[in-house]
């Protein structure tokens, strides 16, 4: 794939169901794997912690225990998502789901490519929810290397903090893939008007996909997009779900016309940044007066 190559991209809708078994999960996702196989999607990105399903197969009497019944079902998910981006030759965003390592758990994001390699990115920024559930802080940002070009991994509340974006984005991301769980419709347009802005801020593509449903008092809401600077797009919105629908959506991007108007724009925000300006960020080491907290 070259600049004069388009890209298409998805994202999925997800809604969370009851269920019975690991099958059960399997064939729900499959589903719109095979869909967006037979649209010829080239990425394909699915929500936040869309593994809650799989709890419904448990019984789960502490929220802090999530993490833990989660993680019971973790090789299988591997295992399912690698399957399915080898055999559809997909580059599969596969939400995120909780991982355990060195007796802490993560909120794990992980993009399964074709070639079998796994990328995972641990959230870095934790919503009050996250720690609810009993995650750990990931410090580590994340770039992947596709084969249209690099795309930078950022979670849900990860998106409020453009720092992180624009990391992403010197690093060589074009696309931000941004996996969400949003409980209520206030929350959800926060998100959404996040990801408008570090697809300005960064020039850039944002993927942004929205976990549905209902798991004990947690109500999922939103609208999943695919969202672009305005210079690509007259409302940066390339295409959107119908709101609380699940379904799947794909956006082609024209790479030769997003890389021509990245060059071309009057507001070339990467290349006028201020760098000499922003050292007061690390002066002032980063902490807020306490009459503003």
């Amino acid at each position: 794939m070259n600049i004069s190559d388009s890209l298409k991209i998805g994202t999925i809708q997800f809604r969370i169901r009851e269920i019975h078994s690991f099958k059960e999960f399997s064939k729900h996702v499959t589903k719109f794997v095979e869909l967006a196989a037979r649209q010829k999607i080239d990425l394909l990105v699915l929500p936040e912690l869309f593994t809650l399903e799989l709890l419904s197969t448990e019984n789960v009497n502490e929220t802090n225990e999530i993490p833990k019944v989660l993680v019971k079902y973790y090789e299988n998910y591997l295992n399912l998502f690698s399957k399915l981006a080898e055999k559809f030759r997909l580059s599969i965003l596969a939400g995120t789901t909780a991982t355990k390592r060195n007796g802490k758990y993560f909120n794990t994001a992980h993009l399964f490519l074709p070639n079998q390699k796994i990328i995972k990115y641990d959230k870095i920024h934790l919503h009050y929810i996250d720690k609810v559930l009993g995650f750990s802080h990931g410090s580590t940002p994340i770039v992947a290397e596709l084969e249209f070009g690099k795309v930078g991994l950022a979670i849900c509340y990860d998106i409020g903090f453009p720092e992180l974006a624009r990391i992403l984005a010197l690093k060589g991301a074009f696309i931000l893939l941004v996996p969400s769980a949003a409980l209520s419709k206030s929350a959800w347009e926060w998100l959404r008007y996040c990801c408008h802005a570090r697809a300005i801020e960064n020039q850039s593509i944002v993927a942004h996909s929205c976990l549905i449903g209902k798991f004990e008092e947690m109500k999922f809401e939103g609208k999943s997009a695919i969202i672009a600077s305005t210079d690509y797009e007259k409302n940066g919105i390339i295409v959107e779900s119908r709101y609380d629908e699940e379904n799947l959506v794909a956006g082609e991007i024209d790479l030769g016309k997003f890389w021509k108007i990245r060059k071309k724009t009057k507001a070339p925000v990467l290349r006028d940044l201020r760098p000499d300006v922003y050292k007061q960020l690390c002066e002032v080491k980063w902490k807020l007066q306490t009459e503003y907290i």
